[in-house]
């Protein structure tokens, strides 16, 4: 099994593995690492498709970038990245489904890139996030989203989700949305969201 990790200068990366066994590792420069651990719990994989649960903890003020590559096999059961308050770009997708339990960002204020794609997650707070520009969520299990603080955003997709109800308050820099794909929105909320995109394209 293996962890690709990107991550900024002087980053911190500490991942505990399933087995019991640590890895940390401080980037020196930008740059992307390959992590291995060779440990098998079964010979047949269990039904939820994973061989073991991954908690990943990221820990320096000045860290700026965070970006993760997880086998298929795989899967993170916990992403902490409470003390990265100048984080500004999060990739965190899977190639295949997910069981995240948790992602707080509430710490995160200057985050401006969030791809979350096929997580899992049921919930996703993004309130203090007001200078997010791109969110990328497609694939969870949200039965809502609230992005009305979000007065930056540029772009979004959030399809598949199963989502019913979708709210975006004041958004002039909006003008890519992907929403309808996969989600039970009604037709006031389209026709609003399709009023933002062609008020902010003219």
């Amino acid at each position: 099994m293996h962890l690709d990790i990107k991550a900024s200068a002087g980053s911190k990366i500490s991942i505990a593995w399933g087995n019991g066994s640590t890895t940390s590792h401080t980037f020196l420069t930008d740059s992307k690492m390959q992590f291995k651990n060779d440990y098998f719990p079964k010979r047949i994989k269990p039904p939820d498709g994973l061989w073991f649960q991954v908690e990943i903890s990221a820990e320096n003020p000045d860290c700026r970038i965070i970006g993760f590559s997880i086998d298929a096999d795989m899967g993170a059961e916990n992403l902490d990245v409470s003390n990265c308050p100048e984080l500004e770009e999060l990739n965190y997708s899977y190639y295949a489904h997910s069981e995240t339990r948790n992602l707080d960002l509430s710490r995160n204020t200057a985050l401006k890139y969030l791809n979350c794609v096929n997580n899992g997650f049921t919930s996703l707070d993004l309130s203090n996030n007001t200078a997010l520009e791109v969110l990328s969520c497609r694939g969870n299990r949200l039965s809502y989203l609230s992005l009305t603080s979000n007065y930056l955003l540029e772009e979004l997709n959030c399809e598949y989700n199963g989502m019913k109800q979708l709210f975006i308050g004041y958004a002039p820099q909006l003008r890519e949305v992907a929403f309808e794909e996969g989600n039970h929105i009604d037709e006031a909320t389209k026709r609003q969201i399709q009023v933002i995109i062609a008020e902010n394209q003219t």
